[in-house]
C-alpha cells in the first residue's frame, strides 16, 4: 500500500514569504554554485516572481513548493546555516519584543494584593507605555516626558531602579538584568503638600490649590488611605552597639528621617524632631501629615485585656471583645526596647486605649471585613504565596473551613477558582461565624495569617496592619463607621480620654484620641497654612505613590517618593478575570491624542506601512542575482 504525502497548499502571501526565503539563501550561497545550478534556481525564482506578480495562486503555489524542493536540494542548510537563521530570528523578535513593552505596551500580571479591591492577585492587564513619554528602552530615563500627563488618581507602572526597595532585581527575557515593575496609585506631583485625615488626603498644589481631587472622584471615595504602614517607620541605627544598645536611632517616614532617639551619658533618652528639607520643624511626632488623626489597632479577649492592661480592668466596662488602639506616637517617654532584628534600641512611646465591644459592633466589623487572599488546607490558613511548610508552626487553626483558596472583600467572603475567578460564597458558609473567636481572628491575622501576630503584650513588634480613625466624629474600621459619634460606648470612651490627659504629667503626658476634624477653615475650604506647616511635601522631580490597599502594600509610605524617570506607564485596561471589574479601571480619563500615543502608533503604522511598500516595489522589480 503506497500513502500518498499530503502537500499544504501555499497561497500568494505564503509564496512570496517562499520567495523571499529562497532568494536570500541564493545570494548568500551563489559563489559555491556551479552554472547550470544557478540557471536552474534562477529560472524557478523568476517563474515564481512572474505569478505572483500575476496573482496567479495555483500557479505560485506548485512553483513554491517546486523552488523549496529544489533549494531543499542544491542548497542544503548546513548547521552554520541553521544557528545563524535562528539566532538572527532569536535577535530580531527580541529587539521588536524590548522595543515594543519598553516604549509601546505591555502585558501585566498583578502578583500581590496591594492594589486591591481595584487590582487582584492573578489579574492581567494591558500596559500603555505612552501615558506620560517616550522610554528609552532598559534604561530609567525618557527621551520624551511631558508631567502635564500625569494625572493624580491613575494607575501608574514604574520601576525599583535607583530606589530603596528590596529584592527588586530581575532579568527581562532571562538575559537582561533589570529591576521589577510596580504598579500603583499616582496621589501627589511635585510642589504637591499632603495630609491625612479620616481615611482621606487633603492636600493643596504648588500654588496653594486645594487638591479636591483627591477625595470627590467615585475612585477615592472607596478607598481609605493611612500615612504610615508603622509609627516608627524605618528606623536606622548605628552599626555597632554602645554598651549594648544601639544609639543614635533615626526613624524614617516615606524615606525622609523626621526624627532621633540617642541614648545620653547618665542612661537617660533624648528625642528631637528633624527638619526635613524646605520644612518647618516639627514640635511633635505625631503632627507628622496626620499621624495624630490615627491609631494602630487590635481586638483583644477580657483575657488579654486583663493580662496587658491588669491596672485598666477595673475601670472598663465589660465588653465581649475590646478594641485597643495605639496612638498619638511621642519622642517623649522613650525607652529601650528589643526590636524585630533583636536590636536593643530606643523606641517610641505611645498612648493607648481600649473601647468594649458588644456582639452588635462585633457583627459591624465582620460585615466590613477585609483580609488578604488566604489558602485553607488541612484546617491550617496561610497566606496565599507563602510556603505553609516553613510556617507550619505559626499557622493559624481554621478547622471548620472546607480546603480552598479565600477572601475577604468588604465583608463578603469569595472563593477564589482557576485563573483568580472570585466566586461569592452563600451566607451560611463556616467564614461568615461572626462568633467572637473568628470575627478576632480575621482581624488580628487577617493580613498576615501568623500567629505571632495575636495579642500578647503592648509594646510587641508584631502588630496586624489594621487602623483605626475619626470622620465627622464616627470611629472607623476597615473603611466603615464601627462606632457612630451618637453611641454610648464612643461617648464614654471619649469622656474617659481626656480624664486621662488631665491625670498625666508633663513628663509622662497622654493624648486623648478624639475627632481634631479635617484641615478645613471656618469657611469649609482647604485650610492652606495647615497643610503647609503639617502635610508632607512631594520634592520636584518625584512623585507620591499609595496602594489601595493600604494593608497589604509597601508604596511611598516605606520607599519614599517615585522620581520622575522610574514612572513608565499607566495601565489601560483589566483583560482577566472576566466579571464586574472587567474592561476600564475608576482612574482619570487619559486622552489618546497626545504627543507620545501618537509618535509611538505613527511610527508602527509608518512601519508597517514602509515594510509593505518596499517588499511591494521590490516585488514588482527583476531580482538581483
Amino acid at each position: 500500500m503506497v500513502t500518498k504525502k499530503i502537500v499544504a497548499i501555499y497561497n500568494l502571501r505564503k509564496s512570496k514569504r517562499v520567495l523571499r526565503q529562497v532568494h536570500r539563501l541564493y545570494r548568500r550561497k551563489s559563489k559555491t554554485l556551479d552554472t547550470p545550478t544557478k540557471e536552474k534556481l534562477e529560472s524557478h525564482l523568476t517563474s515564481l516572481q512572474l505569478a505572483i506578480q500575476k496573482k496567479e495562486a495555483d500557479t505560485a503555489n506548485r512553483i513554491a513548493h517546486q523552488l523549496e524542493n529544489t533549494a531543499r536540494k542544491l542548497m542544503p542548510k548546513t548547521a552554520w546555516d541553521k544557528t545563524r537563521d535562528f539566532l538572527g530570528a532569536i535577535l530580531f523578535a527580541l529587539v521588536v519584543a524590548i522595543a515594543i513593552r519598553q516604549m509601546w505596551f505591555e502585558f501585566y500580571t498583578i502578583p500581590s494584593g496591594s492594589m486591591r479591591p481595584t487590582l487582584k492577585e492573578e489579574d492581567y492587564l494591558v500596559v500603555s507605555k505612552t501615558h506620560f513619554g517616550l522610554n528609552v528602552p532598559l534604561q530609567t530615563s525618557h527621551f520624551y516626558f511631558d508631567p502635564t500627563l500625569v494625572q493624580r488618581g491613575s494607575i501608574v507602572v514604574w520601576t525599583g531602579e535607583n530606589m530603596d526597595i528590596p529584592d527588586s532585581d530581575t532579568t527581562y527575557f532571562y538575559l537582561f538584568p533589570g529591576k521589577k515593575q510596580f504598579v500603583k496609585r499616582l496621589i501627589g506631583k511635585p510642589g504637591d503638600i499632603l495630609y491625612f485625615y479620616g481615611g482621606e488626603i487633603y492636600g493643596i498644589n504648588s500654588q496653594g490649590k486645594d487638591l479636591d481631587m483627591l477625595r470627590n472622584p467615585s475612585w477615592f471615595k472607596s478607598l481609605e488611605h493611612i500615612p504610615f504602614i508603622r509609627f516608627d517607620g524605618k528606623a536606622e541605627t548605628a552599626s555597632t552597639p554602645t554598651n549594648g544598645i544601639f544609639t543614635p536611632v533615626v526613624f524614617n517616614q516615606m524615606n525622609i528621617p523626621v526624627a532621633k532617639l540617642s541614648l545620653n551619658s547618665i542612661g537617660g533618652i533624648n528625642g528631637e524632631m528633624l527638619r526635613q528639607r524646605n520644612r518647618p520643624l516639627l514640635s511633635n511626632y505625631s503632627d507628622l501629615w496626620g499621624f495624630k488623626n490615627f491609631a494602630m489597632a487590635r481586638l483583644l479577649t477580657p483575657e488579654q485585656v486583663g493580662k496587658i492592661y491588669p491596672d485598666a480592668v477595673k475601670n472598663l466596662d465589660s465588653g465581649i471583645l475590646y478594641l485597643e488602639l495605639l496612638h498619638h506616637p511621642t519622642l517623649q517617654g522613650a525607652q529601650v526596647v528589643r526590636d524585630e532584628y533583636n536590636r536593643l534600641r530606643p523606641d517610641l512611646a505611645y498612648s493607648s486605649s481600649l473601647i468594649p465591644l458588644q456582639q452588635e459592633e462585633i457583627n459591624t466589623v465582620a460585615d466590613h471585613m477585609l483580609t488578604c487572599r488566604f489558602i485553607v488546607s488541612n484546617g491550617l490558613a496561610y497566606r496565599m504565596g507563602w510556603n505553609p511548610k516553613e510556617l507550619a508552626s505559626y499557622l493559624p487553626r481554621m478547622s471548620d473551613v472546607p480546603d480552598g483558596t479565600y477572601e475577604f472583600q468588604d465583608g463578603k467572603a469569595y472563593k477564589i477558582l482557576w485563573g483568580g475567578i472570585a466566586k461569592e460564597l452563600p451566607s451560611d458558609h463556616p467564614l461568615y461565624n461572626k462568633n467572637p473567636k473568628q470575627v478576632q481572628l480575621l482581624y488580628n491575622l487577617g493580613i498576615e495569617f501568623l500567629n505571632q501576630y495575636s495579642p500578647v503584650s503592648k509594646m510587641q513588634r508584631a502588630h496586624p496592619s489594621r487602623y483605626a480613625y475619626f470622620r465627622n466624629g464616627d470611629l472607623y474600621l476597615l473603611g466603615a463607621p464601627i462606632l457612630k459619634k451618637d453611641n454610648p460606648a464612643l461617648i464614654l470612651f471619649l469622656k474617659s480620654e481626656y480624664q486621662k490627659q488631665s491625670m498625666s504629667t508633663s513628663v509622662h503626658p497622654y493624648s486623648p484620641f478624639d475627632d481634631t476634624g479635617p484641615p478645613l477653615d471656618k469657611e469649609g475650604k482647604i485650610d492652606v497654612e495647615f497643610i503647609r506647616k503639617y502635610g508632607v511635601a512631594v520634592p520636584e522631580k518625584t512623585y507620591l505613590v499609595l496602594g489601595d490597599n493600604h494593608a497589604m502594600s509597601a508604596d511611598s509610605r516605606q520607599f519614599g517618593f517615585v522620581p520622575e524617570d522610574n514612572l513608565k506607564g499607566g495601565v489601560s485596561f483589566l483583560f482577566w478575570p472576566p466579571g464586574p471589574r472587567w474592561g476600564q479601571l475608576p482612574q482619570p480619563s487619559h486622552s489618546f491624542l497626545t504627543f507620545p500615543n501618537l509618535f509611538v502608533w505613527g511610527g508602527v503604522i509608518l512601519i508597517f506601512v514602509g515594510v509593505s511598500f518596499y517588499y511591494r516595489r521590490k516585488l514588482s522589480q527583476p531580482l538581483k542575482f
